[in-house]
């Protein structure tokens, strides 16, 4: 099966069995939070107790606080924090997905893309009510938003579409090689710190600054607030946005490719 038809296959079979999609996220969601007294509350509250624990460390522990370019550091640490737990939650949960959903797989005929799909779906839908909490931080503080606001739909977007494309790509290989998925955790505890989620580098350090630069995260986070704090327009970030599309595609490309290559191989292995 050549490229393009491996990418129209997926995306096919993705919208064809949207309705399918959402119904299997929600249930994720709900099998999450089972049992609990507080259900689906715990989507907004363990955000917010996320950058509790994060802003007391860096901003009291280490005193680490202060303004981020004129955005209070709580303020700007809560967009880059709700930000990667999202694009974390949702691109370590993918790689066992397959692995996880075995017993379906086995006893009948399921279309295989929508399982990778359905965690980044459910961590969307998680993501969505998260930002409440950046927006109620914002409000108590009294940050003013931006006048580009209106570009965070993009950037949450293009975030979307990174972790899809990475999803479909490390379920595949997770199913064949199973060390993948704690080289992967590794491998993100790694880039959580050198991404800007609680820092960001010094403008004289052109070392830093050029491996955000090839860093997809950063992108991302850089973004959210610009979108949200500041005035920056897509134009004013013209190359990382073409280094990022770039691998966001490439991802995509290659995940669409390994999945359809590798499916007849999935029952087998698992």
């Amino acid at each position: 099966m050549g490229i393009l038809e491996s990418i129209a296959t997926v995306m096919v079979e993705l919208w064809e069995n949207r309705r399918r999609l959402f119904r299997l996220s929600v249930y994720d969601l709900k099998n999450q939070h089972g049992g609990t007294v507080l259900g689906f509350l715990w989507n907004f509250l363990n955000p917010a107790f996320q950058v509790l624990v994060y802003w007391f460390v860096f901003a009291i522990g280490l005193r680490q606080g202060g303004d981020v370019d004129g955005v209070s550091y709580v303020v700007w640490l809560t967009a880059g924090i709700v930000c990667w737990t999202y694009t974390n939650g949702a691109m370590v949960g993918s790689d066992m997905s397959i692995i996880g959903f075995a017993d379906v797989l086995k006893r009948m005929r399921f279309p295989i893309a929508i399982v990778p799909a359905k965690v980044v779906v459910s961590n969307f839908i998680t993501h969505i009510v998260s930002m409440a909490v950046v927006f109620l931080v914002i409000f108590i503080t009294g940050t003013p938003i931006g006048t580009n606001v209106w570009l965070l739909p993009y950037y949450i977007f293009a975030n979307t579409f990174f972790v899809l494309g990475y999803s479909l790509l490390a379920s595949s290989i997770t199913v064949l090689f199973r060390d993948f998925h704690n080289i992967s955790n590794t491998v993100f505890r790694f880039l959580f710190f050198i991404s800007p989620v609680m820092w960001m580098p010094p403008e004289d350090d052109q070392l830093l600054c050029t491996i955000m630069k090839f860093n997809p995260f950063a992108y991302i986070l850089n973004g959210y607030r610009d979108a949200l704090f500041y005035d920056w327009s897509l134009a004013d970030n013209l190359e990382t946005g073409l280094i990022f599309w770039a691998i966001a595609i490439a991802f995509f490309i290659a995940g669409c490719v390994l999945h359809m290559r590798l499916r007849n191989k999935f029952i087998d292995t698992l």
